[in-house]
């Protein structure tokens, strides 16, 4: 989620019709042939059967995870993140306005196991954590290193009135974090955190999805991966996608849903807009194609075939693998700037959170550092190195100094989630002065330095986790210098050390 403030706009967007359904795609799904050290094979696979009712406002789906323990240990049980059950209660919903949902009455959400087997056999489970967000699943028997077990599980769900990542609103279906996904499990064991109301609180392992998503046949749906076919059946529409070496899988839907589309190099951009509104849709295209070329040239290859643009009633941006939500009301000709602004930094996110992933808990400044940073880097390439320098003075220092001046802050950018006191002290931190951080590294050791950091970085750690150990140590190789008073200044400094 976003630093981006709410605009006060209507959306209106260009489009044509979505091309005629039972057409099979000749898009392919990955589009680089080098995975970095992970075999393809033996990462988690979902496969998930869902039909949405969209009078109802709920979803059914049966879903088959092939798990391969890749921890390094024995397991005696597995353990899954159910985030719409945060959505239970308005008071604990991890929603960054709801202030309409509170004049209109919340209506809550949720998802509900009605069965899991493992190994083809019932198993018992139960369901944990703050609002009941952690689900675990008791194995029967220890599952051993590299082994892998079949674990089904049938359940429904209902959205909850809602214009954030999970719910509905006037003309969108947002389903985003919306199905059991396994927790990630590390150096410290599971991370079994609850859904955090500030930030974005995602920690997940890269896997594939054979996703099938039946909805009226009038529903538009954009996602996550590849969309390999759709296949009509009476009076619903069934999609078939593929998403492979991606962290998480995300969708929305439609009926008003135009859909336009161009390439990025081997990549094809999809823009799904609300409305019909020619320069709208070409500053949205525009963004999204000029930052994946350029993303491509200076950081490394965007690994996959497709990458979608869906302008919702989500009130800011949000990143998933894929695909990026939009605020519809950036979607209009006279805040071309902040549409460009925010799909800029959405698109960065493919790099830094979908490609090279982090532990967005405990170190959520790594992604939102850098794709805030991309945002210069980006003015700097497009417009020129007068308006980058201006881009960042507006957006990074400025604020800074503002914010700094008026609210109570350590600091330190590296701590968890739990520990920031405010939104407002999320983004000063977690945003602003870890791009200010980067921006240092600029200055000292020049932009083509920086740029070969990134390109390191990014080749290093594609599809795996990247720690601020990691970057900062690619940091010292290519510089040749030590960092350590550069990280005490502006990763664990004091308030006054950053500026």
């Amino acid at each position: 989620m976003k630093r981006y403030s709410r605009l006060i706009a209507l959306l209106i967007i260009l489009v044509f019709l979505l091309t005629s359904c039972n057409a099979d795609s000749k898009t392919p799904t990955l589009i680089v042939e080098d995975y970095n050290g992970i075999d393809i094979d033996r990462i988690n696979r979902y496969e998930i059967e869902v039909e949405l009712d969209t009078e109802k406002k709920t979803y059914s789906a049966y879903q088959k995870v092939t798990y391969v323990n890749n921890t390094g240990t024995v397991l005696d049980e597995v353990y899954f993140h159910l985030y719409p059950n945060a959505y239970k209660e308005l008071e604990t919903a991890p929603i960054l306005f709801n202030e309409d949902i509170m004049s209109k009455g919340y209506v809550p959400g949720y998802i509900e196991i009605e069965e899991i087997k493992v190994k083809g056999e019932k198993a018992e489970y139960a369901i944990q954590g703050k609002g009941d967000t952690i689900l675990r699943i008791n194995l029967n028997e220890p599952l051993k290193e590299d082994e892998e077990l079949k674990i089904e599980l049938k359940y429904k769900g209902k959205l909850p009135i809602n214009i954030d990542r999970f719910g509905y609103g006037e003309n969108v279906f947002n389903f985003g974090n919306w199905y059991p996904i396994a927790c990630a499990f590390d150096e410290t064991g599971w991370n079994l955190d609850p859904y955090y109301s500030l930030g974005d609180p995602f920690y997940s392992d890269i896997a594939n999805y054979d996703v099938k998503i039946t909805v009226p046949e009038e529903v538009i749906v954009a996602s996550s991966g590849n969309i390999i076919k759709e296949k009509k059946d009476k009076n619903k529409k069934t999609y078939y996608i593929e998403g492979k070496l991606i962290r998480d899988f995300a969708w929305v839907a439609s009926e008003n849903f135009l859909v336009t589309e161009s390439y990025a190099g081997d990549t094809l951009v999809k823009l799904y807009a609300l409305e019909n509104d020619e320069s709208a849709a070409k500053i949205a295209m525009d963004a999204g194609v000029k930052s994946i070329e350029l993303f491509n040239s200076l950081f490394g290859k965007y690994p996959y075939g497709v990458y979608s643009i869906a302008i919702t009633e989500f009130p800011t941006g949000m990143e998933y693998p894929g695909i990026v939500f939009i605020n519809k009301e950036y979607y209009n000709k006279n805040y071309k700037e902040y549409l460009e602004q925010v799909i800029v930094h959405e698109t960065a996110h493919q790099w830094w959170y979908g490609v090279v992933g982090n532990d967005q808990i405990d170190e959520a400044w790594i992604d939102e550092s850098l794709a805030t940073y991309s945002e210069v880097i980006y003015i700097h390439n497009i417009y020129g190195e007068g308006a980058g320098k201006n881009y960042y003075r507006y957006y990074c220092e400025l604020p800074y100094e503002y914010t700094i001046k008026n609210i109570s802050t350590d600091g330190v950018i590296v701590k968890p989630l739990k520990d920031f006191n405010s939104w407002d002290e999320y983004g000063l931190l977690v945003y602003t002065k870890g791009a200010m951080f980067i921006n240092s590294i600029k200055e000292d050791f020049g932009m083509d330095t920086l740029y070969e950091i990134l390109n390191e970085y990014y080749s290093r750690y594609r599809f795996h986790f990247g720690t601020t150990e990691d970057f900062i140590k690619v940091c010292e190789e290519i510089t040749g210098s030590n960092f350590q008073d550069r990280i005490n200044k502006w990763i664990y400094g004091n308030k006054d050390g950053g500026g």
